[in-house]
């Protein structure tokens, strides 16, 4: 039981690490109109000439790995909630990470997804 909790927070910490560097690139890019066919192009044709796409792509490869690893040992039904750590460390890696702010209504949702955890793992 130690050993597929540690896969999933292992597979969801590669996981955050990949969307904060999805993020990076997107902040990285102009300012497009995704509702214009024309500058919907332009966006994909400059984001994925971002170095931070293409190792954010690698990194969630790697997570993709470890979470397969972990279902492959345990019950989906006790894996699949404790995934959503992935709310709680992307809430702070964000704040550290990019800037993003953390009010109090996101740290009353983080705290209930930590309850929800709780209740999952311990049924």
């Amino acid at each position: 039981m130690v050993k597929i909790i540690l896969l999933v927070l292992l597979s969801e910490a590669i996981t955050v690490v990949g969307q904060i560097l999805f993020k990076k690139s997107t902040n990285s890019v102009g300012s497009y109109d995704l509702g214009n066919r024309r500058d919907r192009i332009r966006f994909l044709s400059e984001i994925f000439r971002k170095p931070h796409l293409w190792l954010g792509v690698l990194v969630m490869a790697i997570g993709l790995f470890v979470w397969l690893l972990a279902i492959a040992q345990g019950d989906l039904s006790l894996v699949f909630p404790l995934g959503s750590l992935q709310y709680i460390l992307i809430l702070f890696l964000a704040h550290q990470f990019l800037g993003e702010k953390i009010d109090r209504m996101k740290l009353i949702g983080t705290l209930l997804v930590m309850a929800g955890i709780f209740l999952m793992s311990v049924s």
